[in-house]
């Protein structure tokens, strides 16, 4: 157990140095990285698809009947034809559904802040505040969902850079 430590010790710099690069490539074109990643998603899919496929047909001559395989292979192929196509509106129908999660909580915020008053010292008006943000906030996500989701993935992009830079500066020693 200890050299698996020692191990990952040892490589920590490389990780730090692989968050960086990809987190800096996620900043500089998330549309570019976001397409590669659905492109690769399709190729693994098809590429797992080729010896299921390959080992159904070799069944069937065999045993005269098609097996699992080829059934589990077809469904793979589709799933790859289908990713590109489906992935996207389903991308962005999170921030859409948030957007509206979100101006619900914040009218919410809204009307509840002078109810909410416990003190007659403490101004409502934070509240209020942090209600409009909110609802500004979801009305943004819910106008446009999926440059919302490219903010959220340039956002990870830098979380990955800051990481990056942590785990270079803070591993340990040897």
């Amino acid at each position: 157990m200890q050299t698996m430590f020692d191990r990952l010790q040892r490589w920590s710099w490389l990780r730090g140095l692989l968050m960086i690069l990809i987190g800096a490539w996620i900043l500089i074109a998330p549309r570019q990285v976001y397409r590669s990643f659905l492109w690769i998603v399709a190729a693994v899919l098809i590429i797992a698809a080729i010896p299921k496929l390959i080992d159904g047909f070799s069944a069937r001559k065999a045993s005269g009947t098609y097996g699992t395989s080829l059934f589990t292979g077809g469904f793979y192929l589709l799933l790859a034809l289908m990713v590109p196509v489906i992935v996207r509106p389903l991308m962005s129908l999170g921030p859409l559904l948030l957007g509206i999660v979100l101006m619900i909580y914040g009218v919410n915020k809204i009307l509840s802040a002078r109810n909410r008053q416990q003190f007659v010292n403490v101004s409502v008006w934070p509240t209020v505040i942090y209600g409009v943000v909110l609802l500004i906030m979801g009305f943004i996500m819910a106008l446009n969902p999926f440059r919302t989701v490219m903010m959220v993935f340039s956002f990870f992009g830098g979380l990955l850079v800051a990481m990056g830079i942590l785990q270079l500066f803070t591993r340990p020693r040897a």
